[in-house]
């Protein structure tokens, strides 16, 4: 929703009469149901929490954050609210042709922004007095009085400040509100042939009021995205003022109202790409508090004091159901530390994994400084090093943990599994080829447009899924009625060779309208099919790399970075175990129960369960396989076994209760010497001088003469742009 500009709206705006919305909700009960399935498409796998708290009667109004995927949020929360709601939506966007017509179907109430109302300013202005007059602005062939309106604002381009006009003076001078003392505000205004500019105009909300209102009094429900615009940033922007006007105004209309207010956060894995991971999360409602009411009433100072208050309280509602850090690489720490604490040894759940990462990062914002904290920071930072250097992610460390025999057998093993997916797969995939083609570079170029007209954005990704999705609505139907005509075509003028078969014939007595319908739906089908194999056999894909690294290095060396991840595992688990009751005094009760948990998963048919299948039976004959292995090996090593291996790792010295659970304070960092050596080769300058102590005498890391024997052999994984929450469920769905 837009910036309410001026809050003396607060003052004026009355509700309207309780009359009913409309007498029937056919139209948008159909586009609620086909955009839901859309977008339910375009996502793996959907979790919510806590929807139950939802007041299932009465006036409701859901404050959504973080504004993350443009037009998808709000279909988001729309298939977990389990009532209709109604969206305020940018006027600009209802006056486009695709997005308005589905804007109004659903019910939008338009909002007008100024900044969508912006236009260029007639010449340049500057300050001519910086110390003496610092609010006055003056003109080079500027036309003051015949665009500019007091209460009207003046912008700064490129995100450099503005301010509201308080007098014009004249066409080369007029007075603001205030100072402009950003300092990007100060380097345009004072150069020397001065700065263009845009001038906002000012825009009278009390319709847009009215209509909530209205929605309010009758009992429904709306949405407001409360930042103003969607972004992509890792923490939410300033939240706008006008949501609190429409809560209070209401309310002080009507006490018998009854208004709650949802704090609603939306969490990605990964909001821009396809078949990612989403977990919609809904607060305690909040009720208006009649103090606040009584102050709103008085007007004036006091009813901007009742709307600050009740700001506060809202945004205090949004930070219980959302991450909020400060920057991207807080946010990897983060995550990493979640992923490696062991609270229990059951997998978690998408909404438990959010709510985890949530309370690592208010226990991080509070502990932050402490010594404990700080080493273990690093040791992180070194571990995820370690990871990139392999280029492998943290679930599949487990992997690693294995004999050459055992990684070769299991490497063959899902090459076989994953030529059965692909070929489940393929036919759809070429399919659909092109349309993952054109949404990809269509996509990408509507984010560089997005970006460059905005200034809160930092790569635009929230506009991509959105156009994604814009553009294979149409490209998709377009693509199966050709390929359905193509089809008609073919049985019709069928050669020779095709006449020769049973099936032509058969098909050839059907009418062209049955071939054609029969090719869309199989195309469909085929399309629909690839989607959910493709995902298995992606899954297989990102798991064979482990083993075949430990194909070449031998589990020697990996076992190393197994140790080290187990002791960091240790070493977490226990600090949080340690400062998080000075948090939350549950801690004990409420490590892994309902609180972190309780969502249920959108999707399910009889695709998805076929794939499902398919994949348990590949990981039910891989544990088999592993079994079998395992009893091999370990009657060799019973029979051969005479005494200790001279040549273990240091790792290997670990009593076994201690390498269970490591003390903080025991873990050595890589010493300087290892960091330069490393630093210093290419990862494949660095295989190739191990080779030869790997098939030579299947030695340690301590063979090598480069690498001191305490430094696990290096580095690292980061997700990739990671916006908010880091996709790496696959460790709970298949613990590849």
């Amino acid at each position: 929703m837009p910036e309410s500009s001026n809050k003396d709206a607060a003052e004026r705006v009355q509700p309207a009469a309780t009359d009913s919305p409309g007498d029937t909700y056919v139209v948008y009960d159909l586009f609620r149901k086909f955009w839901t399935r859309v977008v339910g498409l375009f996502f793996r796998e959907i979790a919510e929490r806590n929807a139950h708290l939802i007041p299932k009667t009465g006036p409701v109004m859901f404050v959504v954050a973080p504004h993350h995927n443009q037009f998808v949020d709000p279909v988001i929360l729309l298939m977990h609210a389990m009532r209709r709601v109604y969206y305020l939506t940018a006027a600009a966007s209802m006056r486009r042709r695709f997005i308005g017509f589905y804007s109004r179907c659903l019910r939008g109430i338009p909002v007008e922004r100024q900044q969508d109302l912006a236009k260029a300013g007639t010449g340049r202005i500057y300050l001519e007095d910086r110390y003496g007059e610092p609010t006055v602005i003056s003109g080079i062939d500027t036309r003051f009085s015949s665009e500019v309106e007091a209460g009207m604002k003046i912008a700064l381009p490129k995100g450099g400040g503005q301010a509201r006009v308080e007098e014009v003076i004249s066409d080369t001078r007029l007075r603001i509100n205030r100072e402009m003392k950003e300092l990007q505000a100060m380097e345009l205004l004072t150069q020397r042939d001065g700065t263009t500019f845009k001038i906002i105009p000012h825009v009278n909300q009390d319709d847009m009021y009215s209509k909530v209102f209205q929605r309010l009094n009758a009992g429904e429900c709306v949405g407001i995205f409360p930042e103003g615009g969607s972004h992509d940033r890792t923490e939410m922007l300033p939240l706008k003022a006008g949501m609190t006007i429409m809560a209070l105004g209401a309310t002080a209309a009507n006490p018998d109202l009854g208004l709650k207010i949802v704090p609603t956060g939306l969490n990605y894995f990964h909001p821009s790409k396809f078949r990612s991971r989403a977990v919609i999360d809904f607060g305690q409602p909040i009720d208006i508090p009649p103090e606040l009411v009584e102050k709103y009433r008085r007007g004036g100072t006091a009813a901007r004091e009742a709307c600050d208050a009740l700001l506060a309280t809202v945004l205090e509602g949004l930070k219980q159901v959302t991450l909020n850090t400060p920057d991207l690489e807080t946010l990897r720490l983060i995550q990493a530390g979640r992923r490696l604490y062991q609270p229990t040894q059951h997998s978690l759940t998408m909404a438990q994994q959010v709510e985890l990462t949530r309370r690592f990062i208010k226990g991080y914002t509070a502990y932050r400084d402490l010594p404990e904290v700080k080493e273990l920071r690093e040791r992180i930072a070194d571990y995820n090093m370690q990871l990139q250097y392999y280029g492998i992610r943290d679930h599949q460390v487990e992997t690693m943990q294995v004999s050459r025999a055992g990684a070769g057998a299991l490497f063959i093993w899902r090459v076989i599994w994953l030529g059965l997916m692909g070929l489940v797969a393929l036919p759809g995939t070429v399919l659909n080829l092109p349309v993952f083609v054109v949404t990809s570079i269509v996509s990408k170029r509507k984010a560089r447009a997005a970006l460059a007209a905005s200034t809160v954005k930092v790569r635009a990704r929230d506009v991509i899924a959105t156009w994604k999705i814009l553009i294979a609505l149409v490209l998709v139907p377009l693509l199966y009625t050709a390929y359905s005509a193509m089809a008609v075509v073919f049985v019709r003028r069928a050669p020779e060779w095709a006449l020769q078969t049973e099936v032509m014939v058969k098909l050839q007595q059907w009418s062209s309208v049955a071939v054609y319908v029969w090719a869309w739906a199989l195309a469909a089908f085929m399309s629909y099919t690839a989607l959910v194999f493709g995902e298995q056999a992606m899954d297989i894909v990102k798991s064979i790399r482990p083993l075949f690294l430990t194909l070449i290095l031998g589990s020697e060396h990996t076992l190393l970075l197994a140790r080290q991840r187990e002791q960091l595992s240790a070493d977490i688990t226990e600090l949080v175990n340690e400062l998080g009751p000075q948090i939350y005094p549950e801690f004990t009760t409420t490590r892994i129960s309902e609180q972190l948990g309780n969502g249920r998963t959108t999707h399910s048919n009889i695709i998805n369960e076929s794939a499902d299948i398919f994949h348990r039976k590949m990981r039910e004959g891989e544990q088999a396989l592993r079994h079998r292995i395992n009893e091999t090996v370990s009657r060799a090593t019973t029979a051969t076994e005479t005494e200790p291996h001279d040549t273990v790792s240091d790792c290997d010295n670990i009593p076994k209760d201690r390498a269970r659970r490591r003390s903080k304070y025991t873990f050595n960092p890589p010493t300087p010497r290892t960091m330069e050596t490393l630093n210093s080769i290419s990862p494949m300058e660095f295989l190739s001088s191990v080779t030869g102590a790997v098939f030579g005498n299947n030695a340690s890391v301590a063979a090598t003469p480069e690498l001191d024997s305490n430094d696990a052999v290096s580095l690292a994984s980061a997700d990739d742009n990671i916006t908010t929450v880091k996709d790496d469920t696959s460790q709970d769905s298949h613990n590849t």
